[in-house]
């Protein structure tokens, strides 16, 4: 089998398999909130927001926080801020805080929080930002990632890949906070 053969073939079957991924993520259901029972305590972290003021996750005690980890560059990530942009708007008198952290130069970050109108503060950084989404459960490295943590400041609930507005807003409106 010449060469030329041989590479088509392994073209065919890479475009196969992208299909197929593809039609897979059209067919099955968004992945869901999946719930934390006996969730941990979220140990506090401190990183520069966007304008290079360090930040601490523990401003926020007391509230309900939805930590989302996101990027620039990263489409699902862009697709779901303007309906956090949305929540945050309509549960802050609820105690509910949304907190961005993103896994991105400051610049871009910066650009992309002021073009897209974040009503939210977002924290920033490379390398640090992912040690903090792993040690909070994101052992994939997946984007967009997010974190619900309770007023009592443990882990309620995670989701890896793109939240789905209605699922989230039932987790804001449904389950108590305590165990």
């Amino acid at each position: 089998m010449s060469f030329r053969h041989r590479f088509g073939i392994a073209v065919l079957l890479l475009l196969a398999l992208g299909a197929g991924m593809a039609l897979r993520a059209r067919l099955l259901p968004a992945p869901g909130i999946e719930a934390v029972t006996n969730g941990a305590y979220v140990e506090d972290f401190s990183l520069p927001d966007l304008d290079g003021q360090p930040r601490r996750l523990s401003e926020f005690a007391g509230k309900t926080v939805v930590l989302n980890f996101w990027a620039s560059w990263c489409g699902p990530c862009l697709e779901e801020i303007p309906a956090f942009i949305d929540l945050q708007d309509r549960y802050r008198e609820h105690g509910v805080q949304f907190l961005g952290v993103a896994v991105d130069d400051a610049a871009a970050a910066r650009e992309l929080a002021t073009r897209l109108k974040l009503n939210y503060p977002s924290m920033v950084g490379d390398l640090d930002a992912m040690d903090v989404a792993r040690k909070l459960g994101n052992q994939a490295g997946v984007l967009p990632y997010t974190v619900l943590i309770g007023a009592d400041g443990k882990v309620r609930a995670r989701l890896e890949g793109t939240a789905d507005p209605a699922d989230l807003e039932r987790w804001l409106s449904g389950p108590p906070d305590g165990d």
